[in-house]
């Protein structure tokens, strides 16, 4: 029975113990990646950016454990090194990778397409504002031009004693030509 546990208290104490390992080598790990940010000056978000874009690069021909993946950057006096540990569970085959590939342009392509849509929808949206722009100063205009039509019919419209006036007028300047 004391057998039991004693055995019961090592799996026990075993269990808290390799918690206790991994506590520290993700803290241990989070250390050496800012040691590494402030030497390099590379960032966090950027390493995870690497990291993950390696993973997917790498991913398409080989099939690799994703969870031991290590990636780090460490700065010499004279260099900066990238170190990687990648372990890789097996190669893929040929039809694999063709497919990864095709699964990698098809996203590629539906991408394109979204980025596509979305600028044909501001360009519409755009032309929309320039065409509302131009009614808008076209009615302006057109106002503009109907009161000056009006304000000028007004002024040019003669009257009957302005029109026998300059009749008047214009005989007596006839009689003056002709007599010289």
């Amino acid at each position: 029975m004391k057998d039991i546990f004693s055995d019961l208290y090592d799996k026990v104490l075993s269990f808290f113990t390799t918690q206790n390992d991994d506590t520290k080598l993700v803290a241990k790990n989070r250390l050496r990646t800012v040691l590494m940010q402030d030497r390099v000056g590379f960032s966090e978000r950027a390493m995870q950016m690497l990291k993950d874009d390696m993973i997917d690069s790498i991913s398409k021909y080989l099939e690799i454990d994703v969870d031991s993946f290590d990636l780090s950057i460490d700065a010499t006096e004279n260099a900066t090194v990238l170190n990687l540990s990648i372990p890789v569970l097996r190669p893929k085959t040929d039809e694999e990778i063709d497919e990864a590939l095709s699964i990698q342009e098809k996203a590629k392509i539906e991408k394109t397409e979204e980025i596509v849509g979305e600028l044909k929808e501001l360009v519409k949206e755009k032309a929309q504002e320039l065409a509302d722009q131009m009614t808008d100063t076209a009615k302006e205009k057109s106002q503009e031009n109907e009161e000056e039509i009006e304000n000028t019919d007004e002024n040019t419209i003669p009257t009957e004693d302005e029109i026998k006036e300059n009749t008047q007028k214009e005989k007596q300047h006839k009689k003056i030509k002709q007599n010289n």
